[in-house]
């Protein structure tokens, strides 16, 4: 079975965000998925150390220089285990929120570990109250374009409160939210078990060969 984390980057966990967030996971759920959301507020994830400027090799999910206290380290390993990703932000100045940036910065540990989340789909989410969401998920995706993540067709679904105040009138973006639940689901199975060659030295072609 397909399972989808959602990540909800907001500290409200039942505002705009979150709501837009659900109806990606509901329609994933229809499409035959198993679902899990997380949301950030209730996690410790403090800042990135930037350990990996100066010792690469000690820049890891489980060896990261935060301590104990950190919870980065099993929501790593629960995206490590998801077939596919959705990341929902609410929009601050035109960037992802503080807590989003973060997990982002975060997610240096598994990049730098051999690209981990290599041809991992996802779908972003971006709630704002008057412009900006297109920014955001602009910025996000480049990032994780370069961490190997895969944005499936039609995965982006964004939110205008200042147009549409009630986030359950917004037809277009309910709308949006079912086709990348459903995407996400398709694209999960069609990319699965794939070696994307993030094994340096390796083209996608040879790792494809060799894993048979």
């Amino acid at each position: 079975m397909v399972r989808v984390l959602g990540i909800n980057g907001s500290t409200r966990t039942h505002g705009r965000t979150a709501f837009f967030l659900e109806a990606v996971l509901a329609a994933a759920r229809e499409a035959g998925a198993r679902t899990e959301r997380v949301d950030l507020a209730r996690l410790q994830i403090p800042y990135c150390a930037a350990n990996y400027s100066e010792d690469p090799a000690s820049c890891g999910p489980e060896n990261c220089v935060r301590g104990a206290f950190d919870d980065w380290g099993p929501l790593a390993q629960r995206m490590l285990e998801a077939d596919a990703l959705v990341f929902a932000t609410p929009v601050y100045w035109f960037s992802p929120s503080a807590r989003m940036k973060t997990l982002i910065e975060r997610m240096t540990s598994l990049e730098n570990k051999g690209f981990l989340l290599a041809g991992k789909p996802y779908a972003l989410v971006a709630a704002a109250e008057e412009d900006g969401a297109a920014q955001a998920m602009a910025q996000l995706t480049v990032t994780l374009g370069f961490m190997g993540l895969a944005l499936v067709p039609l995965g982006l679904v964004y939110h205008h409160s200042r147009q549409v105040p009630r986030p359950e009138d917004d037809a277009e973006a309910l709308a949006d939210a079912a086709r990348a639940g459903r995407n996400l689901v398709e694209a999960a199975r069609r990319l699965k078990g794939f070696d994307w060659g993030a094994v340096p030295g390796k083209t996608p072609r040879e790792s494809a060969r060799d894993a048979g």
